[in-house]
């Protein structure tokens, strides 16, 4: 939310309070980090922070069951950004077992958090980034080439903190946009930005998105139909969909092969299959054979969509009959079920 002052008749961006003490910087990003669910509207399962240089890093599961990364810091300049994409890479190669070792309270509460977080989500839910930065300081050279960094999957959050005279902290967090990026940088330079007034030990008011999200210490009530995590495998069939509380078009097992086979025999074979998401840094290319193989760019074969994008990706809930499409811009695997 952007605010003006009135000056003889003209609107100019509003300057509050004076550049925030380093105790409210601390103190704002303590606050973020305990209530960064809320800050980031955005359903997920947090399974643990960990210290990292300026900050700190959380490890969860957003709605698709992708394994992401958050990060808090204070100053993200060239260095900490590539720094927090090398761990982003790490943690996503991370399997449910490893998960399950890392959450309070270990697998049995894993388990139940886990099946009751996917069952409040909707179904065919799609991956979000992998990388999301919350940062109070963006350096000039990260916002240059923000463009590029939001094609590999990242999302930065500025956060602008100000003190007041009688204690307070004003505090502003703000998406940053690739077609406003250049503008904020020139708007940087000429003046201290809008904020709007949140204290940060304040209670937040209520959200108008729901964003049921069990933090790290306070896990919700146990589910009665909880199911063992799955580590990623490189298997032929479905990642267990239906107990992560997907529906995917077509059920894995012999109706999804034949039915896969029935497609790839009235295409040209072999057929490029393509899943492009470039906002979110999905691009993964694929072969299907006459027989319905597929095939992905690292050889392992899957007679099932589902199973072909998940490995992909590294997830496991993602119905591959409507994210995988004959060539760029062409039908979905769904569509020529039809």
């Amino acid at each position: 939310m952007a605010l003006f002052d009135l000056k003889d008749d003209r609107l100019e961006p509003a300057v509050l309070g004076r550049p925030a003490t380093d105790a409210d910087r601390t103190a704002v990003l303590a606050a973020v980090r305990r209530q960064i669910a809320e800050v980031l509207h955005r359903p997920l399962l947090a399974v643990g922070w960990d210290q990292v240089v300026g900050g700190d890093a959380l490890t969860a599961l957003d709605a698709a069951g992708q394994v992401i990364t958050i990060e808090v810091i204070d100053v993200l300049d060239s260095t900490a950004l590539l720094l927090a994409m090398a761990r982003a890479t790490n943690a996503a190669r991370t399997g449910r077992d490893q998960l399950a070792s890392r959450y309070p309270g270990g697998l049995p509460a894993f388990e139940r958090d886990w099946s009751g977080f996917r069952g409040a989500m909707p179904a065919g839910v799609e991956p979000g980034p992998r990388l999301t930065i919350v940062a109070t300081t963006i350096a000039d050279d990260v916002r240059t080439s923000f463009g590029m960094i939001a094609e590999s999957g990242v999302e930065l959050h500025e956060l602008r903190v100000r003190s007041t005279e009688d204690g307070r902290a004003l505090v502003s967090v703000e998406l940053l946009h690739t077609d406003v990026a250049s503008q904020a940088l020139d708007l940087d330079q000429a003046a201290d930005p809008a904020v709007q007034t949140a204290a940060p030990d304040a209670d937040p008011e209520p959200s108008t998105a729901t964003v049921p999200t069990p933090v790290v210490a306070e896990p919700p009530s146990p589910q009665p139909d909880a199911v063992a995590p799955v580590p990623v495998s490189a298997s032929g069939h479905r990642l267990d969909a239906a107990a992560l509380g997907a529906e995917p078009t077509v059920p894995s097992g012999a109706a999804s092969e034949q039915a896969l086979a029935t497609i790839a025999q009235a295409l040209e074979t072999p057929a490029t299959l393509v899943w492009l998401r470039r906002r979110r840094g999905i691009d993964h290319r694929a072969t299907l054979a006459a027989d319905g193989t597929i095939t992905l760019a690292d050889g392992t074969a899957y007679r099932d969509p589902s199973a072909a994008a998940n490995a992909a990706q590294h997830t496991q809930d993602i119905d591959g009959w409507r994210v995988w499409r004959v060539g760029v811009g062409g039908p979905s695997l769904r569509e020529l079920l039809a």
